[in-house]
């Protein structure tokens, strides 16, 4: 989907996510994260994250209406996570990354306030991601922060022992004060916005006036460190937590201690309340979680805990889940009644992510997987191998709305087979004309599965057997397999990988070889363009401008490459009523005369969705124009089966240029990064508008979206980095990558998933 993009001082856009910590300080924590996941008694069976990529998540935020989650943490950077899907939406990431150390998001769930390290506070559109401004806040690192429930007034604690306030529009100055103790660790608002509440390294907590900083009351003093705060939604009373183990509950009428609860082991890092008022939650450094009766101090439930500490946590508004932040680097969904963990959630600090259920099944974003791993004893099991199995999108999703429960934790996976690619090797040179390329594969089963299949890919496009020269089984068995077989390679440089599958669905790692071709014979290639854009949805999904414009403009644009590069260029646009499903099949079929040395180039720009089949499996759509939501499954275009077509086609590349984003509803939304995943290894190269759930933005001023426009201006010579008359792959990419994120102030990231497997090659001829 594409948005207006605003100007820079529009209130409330720029873009961004929140993962959850990393740093090597916390390395050995990370590697604990998955033990609770797996547990496995036989095979001493867990999962461990790859080091570095993860950390420390430090605090939560939870909207009020309970769909989104806001989390930050040690590895530089806040996520917006989904709370019906278990998606990571948005990253939050700052010019100068430092670790986020707090947050706090406005009540009307617009603005979001991050303090870190440095002593910066930066504040943001809490749904677009756009930053809207970054300024010192304190000398030292900003350790809590409040919102006034009007939105007008942020209020920081820092460790220069400062409490200082701003106006959360701009940022400006309102007051500040030496609140002493030492340093600040946490600042609450009352409900009523009247009152600030500090908690202190010296144990001291203190009341302020919000409006000028005045000081109100001294509560009184812990014997060790003042830690969290938490007001009751009445106001009426303010809890307080100490490194003693002591958690205080203040009277602020009679300034006199109303209730104390001692924990038996370890303190408070961080207080909730239900909504009755009844119940408090108590996260504890040691890694628990209680539920207390606070009035009676009666200890109600104990949650699993975990070898390092929860940092904060927070009730569903239902009261039917709580959310938890730890120091392992996840951020957890647990079921309120009965205690029991649903849901593991994982951000990195590259923006991928990860969301896991203590049986197994998991979804990503398009490389989350990659960063995780099975351990069992000495050996390692990529968890992206076993993607076949427990890559499930809608479980995640039904163990968010209530429809699975997680069974028991695993305890054994199947031993993944193991490949190797014989011929070619990586780096060869070959030097031929027309001849075929050799490529000799062995497979091996290494555990009672038989070997199933193996998958072949050129260039990142599946090869079907129909595809491939010759085919011979040298040594058949149910634990051999050894294959011959030849392909036709295009001059330059080409990826070869080959992938096995065991009877279990288990695949083997990719075996791959980068080879270079030199030849001297002309293949005079042509090229084959079908470009599809759809502007008008209306009533069922918001109308775009400039979807059916782009579309046209690109293949206008391709089209005046025929005599440079390419012998001939056949186009084929599809826009506003044209656009059909049977139209996009029909468009592709009549590109059956491709040979192998032919380009294939597809743009869509639109909207995409995402559906569930009858076996509850997760399918992605393209949508034409007009497409109504009871209807999606007749009219729209299923990704996979436009991949089948194109896997019919002999193009020797092919390029998806994809701009069809979800229809604003994220939950039923097919971002371009999930429907670029699982087109993986069908198509070829896909390069995306956006990463993750972000927007793709139009705006009349380009006359144009931001991705087509720079690829218009890219492919018309920007991208020419070298001089050379000639924009190649890799030139494209890099520029339309930065120009994009520089027209939308950094809110809009184009990606290729797995940009490192791709093999460079030249694109267009500059006129």
């Amino acid at each position: 989907m594409q948005q207006s993009f605003p100007s820079r001082n529009a209130r409330g856009f720029r873009c961004a996510t929140v993962p959850a910590g990393s740093g090597p300080a916390l390395a050995l924590a990370v590697l604990l994260l998955f033990l609770p996941l797996a547990g496995a008694a036989q095979q001493g069976l867990q999962l461990d994250l790859e080091e570095g990529k993860s950390g420390a998540v430090w605090d939560l935020a939870l909207s009020a209406d309970g769909r989104t989650l806001y989390s930050c943490g040690r590895d530089s950077t806040a996520k917006s996570w989904n709370l019906s899907t278990g998606e990571a939406i948005r990253m939050f990431k700052s010019a100068s990354p430092t670790l986020v150390t707090s947050l706090e998001l406005d009540l009307k769930g617009n603005r979001l306030a991050l303090g870190d390290m440095n002593g910066q506070l930066s504040v943001w559109n809490a749904g677009s991601g756009v930053q809207l401004y970054d300024i010192p806040a304190h000398g030292q690192y900003v350790s809590s922060l409040a919102i006034t429930p009007d939105g007008e007034t942020v209020v920081t604690g820092g460790r220069d022992g400062r409490i200082r306030a701003w106006n959360l529009d701009d940022g400006s100055p309102r007051w500040s004060v030496e609140a002493g103790g030492l340093w600040i660790n946490a600042v609450a608002i009352s409900p009523d916005g009247a009152l600030v509440a500090s908690a202190a390294q010296d144990g001291s907590v203190r009341l302020w006036n919000s409006t000028d900083g005045a000081p109100v009351a001294d509560l009184g003093r812990h014997r060790r460190l003042a830690r969290a705060l938490l007001f009751s939604a009445d106001g009426k009373l303010l809890f307080s937590s100490g490194a003693g183990g002591r958690i205080v509950v203040w009277d602020l009428k009679t300034r006199a201690v109303f209730r104390d609860i001692e924990l038996s082991d370890g303190f408070a890092r961080g207080l909730a309340l239900d909504s009755t008022g009844e119940l408090l939650l108590v996260a504890k450094m040691n890694g628990l979680i209680e539920l207390w009766d606070w009035k009676r101090r009666l200890l109600r439930k104990k949650l699993p805990g975990e070898s390092y500490g929860t940092m904060a946590l927070c009730f569903s508004p239902d009261d039917e889940r709580i959310y938890s932040a730890h120091s392992s680097g996840s951020v957890k969904v647990w079921n309120t009644e009965n205690a029991s963990l649903l849901l593991n959630m994982v951000g990195f600090s590259d923006g991928q992510w990860l969301s896991f259920t203590p049986d197994g099944y998991y979804d990503c974003s398009s490389y989350g997987d990659r960063y995780v791993r099975w351990r069992r004893g000495q050996e390692i099991l990529p968890l992206e191998r076993y993607s076949e199995l427990y890559h499930r999108p809608a479980v995640i999703e039904d163990v968010l709305r209530g429809g699975y429960t997680p069974a028991a934790r695993l305890e054994s996976v199947e031993d993944p087979p193991g490949i190797d690619l014989r011929a070619p090797r990586d780096g060869q040179l070959f030097a031929f004309g027309s001849e075929a390329l050799e490529v000799v594969v062995d497979v091996r089963a290494t555990d009672r599965k038989n070997i199933a299949s193996v998958m072949l890919l050129l260039n990142e496009r599946q090869l079907a057997r129909e595809q491939l020269l010759e085919w011979t089984e040298l040594e058949r068995s149910d634990t051999v397999l050894h294959i011959r077989c030849r392909v036709r390679v295009l001059p330059g440089k080409n990826v070869v990988e080959a992938v096995a599958f065991n009877a279990a669905r288990v695949r083997s790692d990719k075996a791959s070889a980068l080879i270079t071709v030199e030849t001297e014979t002309r293949l005079n290639p042509d090229l084959y363009v079908l470009a599809v854009g759809s502007d008008s949805y209306a009533p069922h999904f918001p109308d775009l401008q400039f979807a059916g414009v782009d579309a046209e403009a690109l293949a206008d644009e391709l089209s005046r490459q025929e005599g440079g590069l390419y012998t001939r260029v056949y186009t084929r646009s599809l826009t506003g009523p044209t656009v059909s499903r049977a139209a996009i099949l029909e468009a592709v079929r009549g590109f059956g005369d491709m040979r192998p040395e032919d380009m294939l180039v597809l743009f869509f720009s639109g909207h995409g969705v995402r559906e569930r089949d009858a076996k509850g499996m997760t399918k992605y759509y393209y949508l034409p124009s007009g497409t109504a939501r009871k209807n999606i499954t007749r009219d729209g275009l299923a990704w996979e089966d436009f991949a089948t077509e194109i896997a019919g086609l002999r193009a020797g590349r092919v390029i998806l240029l994809l701009d069809a984003c979800h229809s604003g509803d994220v939950s039923s939304g097919a971002s371009n990064e999930k429907v670029a995943s699982s087109l993986q290894g069908q198509v070829g190269v896909v390069f995306t508008s956006s990463s993750g759930n972000e927007y793709s933005y139009e705006d009349r001023s380009w006359g144009h979206g931001a991705f087509t426009r720079a690829l218009l201006d890219g492919i018309g010579g920007a991208a020419d980095f070298t001089g050379d008359g000639t924009v190649d792959w890799s030139e494209l990419q890099l520029y339309v990558s930065n120009r994009v994120r520089e027209m939308t102030q950094g809110g809009q990231n184009p990606m290729v998933p797995r940009l490192e497997q791709f093999a460079n090659f030249d694109f267009v001829r500059v006129r």
